[in-house]
């Protein structure tokens, strides 16, 4: 390979990583899988019902546990005067004063 070549191949592999560099630089960081949710985050472009945050769902063929508020709960108990209804993979379903509500798993996008 002649050194014109050389540079020339030179020259292109330090364009192509300073343009990979300035890319990198731009993505958000990845989130850590295993920290918590933010407060206050409603997934599916849903409003949460104020006072309830779904952090967490358990589903398996033995019992369905569903993490609000910080702690868990089972279909059919109280949750801050609110009945758990239903346990499904991405929300929860409450019954207040007669008023059912919807309540979203933080973080999600509604995929």
């Amino acid at each position: 390979m002649s050194s014109k070549a050389a540079f020339a191949a030179f020259a292109a592999l330090v364009l192509a990583v300073a343009a990979a560099g300035s890319v990198c630089a731009q993505t958000p960081p990845l989130r850590d899988p295993m920290r918590p949710f933010e407060p206050g985050v409603a997934g599916a472009g849903a409003q949460a019902p104020r006072g309830y945050r779904l952090s967490a769902v358990l589903i398996s063929t033995a019992r369905r546990v569903a993490v609000v508020n910080g702690r868990p709960y089972q279909e059919g108990e109280t949750v801050d005067r609110a009945t758990l209804i239903r346990i499904e993979p991405k929300v929860v379903h409450l019954r207040k004063d007669g008023e059912d509500l919807v309540v979203h798993l933080q973080g999600d996008s509604g995929s």
